[in-house]
């Protein structure tokens, strides 16, 4: 595949630049600036980085395990963040008046901040669905209604993640400037389906709600949907992909 074999060139020139200074700010600024150095546009579409290869730079922190493999607003209701952040939301850490729902939801139980709920993803194989499932105190379930279909699943998976490579990144600042360096990759080929759906069964795979509000005068409490995303830890990627190189 032509793709592949010239971003293997191109990242290796990349490589033997050492430090380059970064080209963005931010928790994304490690791969936007790889990207820049590619020469490919940051794109907001759901698509493939280059060509058809999905790229994630991924640094050895601790503190960032997990990698966003890509976004799905629940399919079941057109208005399902509103009524998630409208029921479940809490009071956000820096105003009390402002209420958030920024939440890691696993195939078993997650309490809320208010130790009120508890949250489970469950997958139902007989309506092909992944189901957020919200228990009260007592362990009961009172909501299953926020719910992503296999179908749709399925088509953001195929399109965005067939091909996948993780560019190991250093980090470094000096004099107040934040640089970067690409020390290594590796590519991985994306298995079937069902074995993504397996990985979510077996707890490999969660789902992060990241509903925030506005803080500014104009738009105040308003609600700023960052989207939710399906993540995955780097060393479980063998449960849904194949090594290629």
């Amino acid at each position: 595949m032509n793709d592949l074999k010239n971003l293997i060139v191109k990242t290796e020139e990349i490589k033997t630049k050492g430090w380059i200074k970064s080209k963005a700010k931010g928790s994304a600024a490690g791969g936007k600036t790889f990207e820049q150095e590619l020469n490919v546009e940051n794109n907001t579409f759901e698509i493939p980085d280059y060509g058809e290869i999905e790229i994630k730079t991924k640094t050895d922190s601790p503190f960032y395990t997990y990698i966003t493999l890509f976004s799905a607003t629940p399919d079941s209701y057109l208005y399902e963040i509103k009524r998630i952040h409208a029921l479940y939301s809490y009071p956000y850490c820096k105003d009390k008046d402002l209420t958030v729902f920024n939440k890691s939801i696993y195939i078993n139980k997650s309490y809320s901040k208010d130790g009120q709920h508890e949250f489970k993803i469950s997958v139902d194989y007989k309506s092909e669905q992944i189901i957020l499932q919200v228990f009260n105190r007592q362990g009961k379930i009172i909501d299953d209604k926020c719910r992503w279909s296999f179908s749709m699943i399925k088509e953001k998976v195929n399109r965005k993640l067939k091909y996948l490579m993780i560019v190991r990144t250093e980090r470094k600042i000096e004099h107040n400037e934040t640089f970067f360096r690409y020390t290594g990759y590796q590519l991985y080929l994306l298995k079937d389906f069902k074995y993504f759906i397996k990985a979510i069964e077996e707890g490999y795979i969660r789902i992060t709600f990241k509903i925030s509000v506005f803080k500014d005068d104009y738009r105040y409490g308003q609600i700023h949907d960052h989207g939710t995303s399906f993540d995955i830890e780097e060393k479980n990627l063998d449960k849904i992909y194949y090594k290629i190189s």
